[in-house]
């Protein structure tokens, strides 16, 4: 009987080992993409926080937070292929209350008040 559960047990080892070999070339075709458009994510992402920075003052450790920020929303816009017009709104969305939340009440109301700002930063 143990023999049995050993054997039992070695048969779905490797068969599961040999299941998550077959699906392990097909990741790292799907990643390049990312990174060969990670370039101008980053330089847009750039300039939204030298945009932000001239505004208003921030720390250098404010400004990796939001270059983080932007760096994430370009690649949810850009990366996912062509969105919807609702889910682009929803990341808008989304951005606007990370820059909220990154901002005391008073900073945030200044940048909103600077419409054109403010619109190039969450769109």
């Amino acid at each position: 009987m143990k023999n049995l559960i050993i054997a039992l047990s070695l048969f779905f080892a490797l068969g599961a080992n040999a299941q998550a070999k077959k699906t392990a070339p097909a990741k790292p075709a799907a990643a390049k993409p990312v990174v060969a458009s990670r370039i101008p994510n980053d330089e847009a992402a750039k300039k939204n926080v030298a945009d932000l920075s001239n505004f208003i003052t921030l720390t250098d450790e404010r400004k990796a937070v939001f270059q983080e920020l932007f760096t994430t929303k370009y690649r949810m816009l850009l990366n996912n292929g062509e969105l919807s017009a609702e889910r682009k709104v929803y990341v808008s969305q989304i951005i606007e209350r990370k820059i909220e939340a990154s901002l005391d009440a008073e900073t945030f109301q200044k940048v909103k008040a600077n419409t054109v700002l403010f619109q190039s930063l969450i769109n």
